[in-house]
């Protein structure tokens, strides 16, 4: 080997670190050259987001490279921030054909290195609309047509469209993210509820309490309706008869039993149309 040869080689070796250097800063596939940069976001709720590129803080937002683009959070929904960076350098069969070619006597010159985004640094998209997404301005929807700030609102929009407790609602809430699913979960597990209380709520003589301890939720104004606290039966009698909660607890009468008290609201109902 010539000197001008030998001095060629060494050149080429000490330039090869800042070219891997370069890639792992642009996060590309270079060749056999693998290098992926991303970091992730960690919410105080318990969701993420994995960026495309770096997360930092500024001022009270956190910043985040995604899709071209830039993600912008509040710094108080945010745990954390964990910085991520993989480096696999590795030369498959072709490329190592054509570093030994390079090295004979007789050179073709390599092809142009192809450009790939990494795939892996993509986060999967949703399969609908999601019931809670920290990205939007109303982070949690009860339906298509109803967005709310916090989950304890999302929740009580649920109760009031299922006409059951909130903690009914949490308790049958499901694992899903996807609206859909969530909707579909309270609407089974409400009908398998109503067909529960259908079979077990009638005392003899077809008569449901209105009142029963026993009972996981103690109050019911109906064969397939029951609630938590007597404030929210109350209320309930006073939707289905158009007055307010202190009429129906005045008119409703001594009486346990859900169908004689309906009679009692019923007949004070007509006699107030009467007057």
């Amino acid at each position: 080997m010539t000197d001008a040869s030998r001095n060629n080689e060494i050149n080429r070796q000490r330039l090869l670190p800042l070219r891997v250097a370069a890639l792992v800063g642009f996060s590309v596939w270079f060749g056999g050259l693998a290098a992926i940069a991303a970091d992730t976001i960690y919410f105080q709720d318990g969701m993420r987001t994995l960026c495309e590129g770096s997360a930092w803080e500024k001022g009270d937002e956190v910043h985040c490279e995604y899709d071209g683009g830039l993600l912008i959070y509040r710094k108080s929904d945010v745990a954390r921030i964990e910085k991520g960076l993989t480096v696999e350098p590795e030369l498959d069969s072709k490329n190592a054909q054509e570093a030994d070619s390079s090295q004979a006597p007789s050179r073709r010159p390599a092809p142009a290195p192809k450009l790939e985004t990494p795939s892996a640094s993509t986060p999967p998209k949703p399969k609908g609309i999601a019931f809670y997404d920290p990205r939007r301005p109303k982070k949690y929807w009860s339906s298509t047509t109803r967005q709310h700030d916090t989950f304890r609102d999302a929740i009580s929009a649920l109760a009031e469209e299922f006409n059951r407790s909130t903690s009914w609602i949490e308790e049958n809430l499901g694992d899903s993210n996807e609206l859909s699913e969530v909707r579909e979960t309270l609407a089974s597990r409400l009908s398998d509820s109503a067909s529960a209380k259908m079979t077990s709520a009638a005392l003899p003589g077809g008569v449901i309490e209105f009142y029963n301890p026993r009972r996981a939720q103690k109050y019911m104004t109906g064969p397939d309706t029951s609630y938590d606290s007597f404030h929210e039966a109350l209320n309930a009698l006073a939707r289905d008869f158009d007055k307010p909660p202190d009429w129906v607890e005045q008119h409703m009468g001594e009486s346990n039993d859900v169908d004689q008290i309906r009679q009692n609201l019923k007949a004070a109902q007509e006699s107030d149309m009467a007057r």
